[in-house]
This record gives C-alpha cells, structure tokens and sequence, in this order.
C-alpha cells in the first residue's frame, strides 16, 4: 500500500533538499575560520562571532517569517529568503573587513536562513494529513545529508579555488538549488488544512483538530498556558543538551587519546544517527503519537552522555555520538509535529517560529558554556555534566506536555470548539 502519492514525494522532496540547505550551510562557518584568520589575522572569537551574530539573527527572525508564512503562505518568503541567503554568502567573497563580514554571513545569512526552517516545517504540517510523522521525518532527514555532503563540498572548494571563490561558488549553487525547488510548494497544497490569507475572518480558520483548547483562543491565551512554556523550555534546554557535543565532541575525544582522524569521524557518526533518527522517530509518532516519540528521542540522546565520564574510550564516543545523532533528528522531527498536533494547522508557522528561536538561544548557548566550563575546570568534566543536566531538564518539560486525553474547555461564545 502507497504511503503517498506522487504529488506528495514530490513536496517530500523539495522539503529534503531545502532543509538539507539550510543545515548544511549552518554547520560551515567553522570550515572557514582557518583561511579568513590567516588573510586578515582576525582572533578566533572575532571570526567565530559571525556564528554568534548569525544565530541571534536566526532566533529572533524566526517569529518573524513563521508569521509571515502564516500570513501570505510559505513559498514566497521561502523564495524571498532563498535570494537572500544565496545572495549574501556569494558576497562573502569579496569582505575586506570584519564588519562586512559579521553584516553578511551574520545579519543578512541569519535573515534569509531564518525564511526556510519554520515555514519549510509550517508547509509540510500543512500539506499532509496521513502519515505526517513519516513525511516530516523523510523530509526532515534531508538535515543529515545536508550535513554529510556540504562541508566536505565546502572543504574541497576552499582548497581548489580560495575562500573566496567557494564563498561564490556555494552562495550560488544555495539560489540555484533553493528557488526552483521552492517553486515546486504549491499554495493549494498548504491551503488544504486552511491556513490563513489576509482578509478572510479568523474564525473560519479555527482548528478542528487541535488538541488544546486554548489554539482556538489566540496568542494572547496560547502564550498564559503550561504547553506553550513547557515546549519552549523543552526546545530549550534540548539544544543546550546537545550543541555542547555538536561542538566539543571532537576535542573531548582528542583529549581523552583518541587520533585526529577518528576523532573527526564522530561528526560522521553523528551525522548518520541525524539522518535515521529523523525517519524513525517520524514513523513512531505516526504510531504512539508526539509526545511519546519526542520523549523516546530525548532519552536516546541524554542517557548515553555519562558514557564519557565512564569510559571515555573511542567506542563510548562513538556510542554517544551515534546516540546524540538519533536524538537530535528525531527532536528535528518531532517540534513541528508537536507543534501541530497541540494546537492545528493556523499558526503553526508563528508557534514553531518561536519554539525555534528558542532553539537557537540553546544552540548559542550550549557550545559557549561548553568552552566557558572547560576554561574553567581545565577539563571536559563540567561540560559533560552541564549537557547531561540539560538534558534530563529537557525530558521534565516533556513530561509536562498534555496527554492526548486532555480536555477540552469550553471556548468562548461564537469560536469553534476544538476536538479534545
């Protein structure tokens, strides 16, 4: 029996690809520093702070164009944004200082990127009503490749041509890749499940299926309730979990004696669980519903963590990196499910915005705790701590979310009642 039809691998497809984008060009800022220190003699805090500069923009614009695709629907601030960070990397090249630097691939790339991920998600919790966990997951493990082919592309580029042409060269092959492929979100697609266009009444737009009651109510009531808080604070403390081992796995592991070249294999391994975990985590919600899969997927990435206190050998990183891997695309998959099945197809643009920006302060946060504690301490014990903890408070806001049991109360007078 066919999962979906043609039309819909199609919109898979196209999700994949810009997903696979917007991941893989996070993850390439470290490819980079080397080349650009040794041409202008920058500190590495200085040319790391592009990162930094980027990922605010990312965190506080994502409320922006998850509304706005809400609004006016997904593919034209999809497009709008495609230009703009295929744009902004192609102009890379041609930086003579820092600040050039931090206004293009911080402030500008962070702005373009930012139009992809909600909206992406929002399109995609729109277009699919069956099977939703397997298409966001197949779609969504386009995260994992983006990340497995990008950097070494990247990497081949710097040393073929100079950062300066592979900045070119990668900013137009993101515009060329983004836009055709953004054209292929057809509107009727995300109309399916009523998203919002302007000049319509919001109460036609009400959520028949949402499972809390106050999605019917606004924002205004959304944001004074427990889930609204607990996913926040899940996303949260989820991504400061993580992001301390997205960035410090590799040298954990030389410290410990592990060789250079093993070590760098850890990003492989946990690029690799990325990708399963967004298929498999996917295909479980579809099964045992949001809630149970994103828990099943915080615990597959925060009880191996103690492993490195342990026994920090090169199988126990291996573990814990292959393990973080399956956590961190199943939680990919998980937030925007989440997302829309709490509170429908209406604002799910601006609700994952937000839950996302919120994922982008833990992002920041995790990595520069990570080396703030290793400064402090002289070793990793702290930090792997500090990513254990956060993690363990990541699975307590997730107990909190409400059950699919959950009652509904009554809204009010002349606004469609949702199904608890």
């Amino acid at each position: 029996m066919r999962k979906f039809t043609p039309h819909q691998w199609g919109v898979i497809a196209a999700c994949f690809i810009l997903l696979g984008l917007f991941f893989g060009f996070n993850f390439m800022f470290g490819i980079f520093m080397k080349p650009l220190i040794a041409e202008f003699g920058w500190t590495v805090s200085a040319t790391s702070a592009a990162y930094t500069i980027y990922m605010a923009m990312v965190a506080v614009c994502g409320v922006l164009m998850g509304g706005l695709a809400d609004r006016y629907g997904c593919r034209p601030v999809i497009l709008a944004g495609s230009l703009l960070a295929g744009g902004s990397v192609a102009l890379a090249g041609s930086v003579q200082n820092l600040w050039q630097f931090y206004l293009l691939t911080g402030v500008l790339a962070g702005l373009g990127r930012s139009a992809l991920q909600a909206p992406v998600s929002a399109y995609l919790q729109r277009a699919f009503t069956a099977n939703r966990g397997l298409a966001t997951g197949l779609a969504g493990s386009g995260s994992g490749m983006g990340l497995i082919l990008i950097s070494p592309l990247a990497g081949w580029a710097i040393a073929s041509h100079g950062w300066r042409t592979a900045y070119l060269l990668l900013g137009l092959l993101f515009a060329a890749l983004a836009v055709p492929v953004a054209m292929l979100l057809r509107p009727t697609d995300e109309q399916r499940e009523e998203a919002p266009r302007p000049g319509k009444p919001l109460a036609a737009y009400e959520p028949s299926d949402a499972l809390l009651p106050e999605a019917s109510l606004g924002m205004s009531e959304i944001v004074k309730r427990r889930p609204f808080w607990a996913i926040l604070g899940s996303h949260t403390t989820d991504c400061l979990c993580h992001s301390v081992l997205i960035l410090h796995i590799v040298p954990m592991a030389i410290e410990a004696g592990v060789n250079q070249v093993q070590a760098a294999s850890l990003v492989g391994a946990m690029g690799i669980g990325q990708f399963l975990g967004r298929v498999l985590i996917g295909v479980l919600s579809d099964r045992a519903g949001a809630k149970r899969a994103l828990l099943t997927a915080l615990l597959l990435q925060t009880l191996p963590v103690p492993l490195l206190w342990v026994s920090p050998t090169l199988p126990a990183f291996f573990v814990v990196a292959a393990m973080v891997g399956l956590g961190l695309g199943g939680h990919g998959t998980m937030y925007p499910l989440v997302t829309r099945e709490f509170y429908g197809p209406k604002r799910v643009g601006l609700l994952f915005g937000t839950f996302t920006s919120g994922a982008s302060v833990g992002m920041a946060l995790g990595g520069l705790m990570g080396g703030l504690l290793y400064d402090l301490s002289g070793d990793y014990s702290l930090a792997i701590g500090f990513s254990f903890g956060m993690g363990v408070v990541s699975l307590l806001f997730v107990l909190l979310y409400p059950g699919r049991r959950a009652q509904a109360a009554p809204a009010p007078q002349g606004a469609v009642q949702p199904a608890g």
